[in-house]
């Protein structure tokens, strides 16, 4: 299921994932997010991945349509779970099939994930001769 936190005055989607997810899950937040993104344009996400369980189907035809629509929607995705090699492995895929910056953060970090997925600054490597 997803939990929704509401950011009204900033450009961040926050959802709190758990269990299994559903079309129905999906229904609920589709209206949400895409107010953000008539407000906002790119947006910014933030995902709490928790004891995520499966997914059926229909939610997963409803995440393909949504992530084909909202192609250039994202600004910036920061995900937080249990260190869980998977997510890490997602996230790094993430950044090579989307143009929105993903990043994963441990569960203890929320609050610098947050920060990070609201920071304007684009990250830079420096580079030394």
């Amino acid at each position: 299921m997803f939990d929704t936190t509401d950011y009204p005055e900033q450009n961040l989607f926050a959802l709190t994932i758990s269990g299994a997810l559903t079309k129905e899950h999906y229904d609920a937040i589709i209206p949400l997010l895409e107010q953000k993104i008539a407000r906002w344009g790119k947006i910014n996400m933030y995902l709490d991945v928790r004891s995520f369980s499966y997914i059926t189907a229909t939610a997963l035809w409803e995440d393909i349509k949504l992530d084909v629509k909202h192609w250039g929607n994202f600004k910036r995705v920061a995900i937080t779970s249990d260190d869980s090699n998977l997510l890490k492995a997602a996230a790094a895929l993430a950044t090579l099939v989307s143009p929105a910056e993903v990043r994963h953060f441990p569960l203890e970090q929320k609050r610098e994930a947050i920060h990070w997925a609201l920071s304007e600054e684009t990250e830079v490597a420096s580079h030394t001769a």
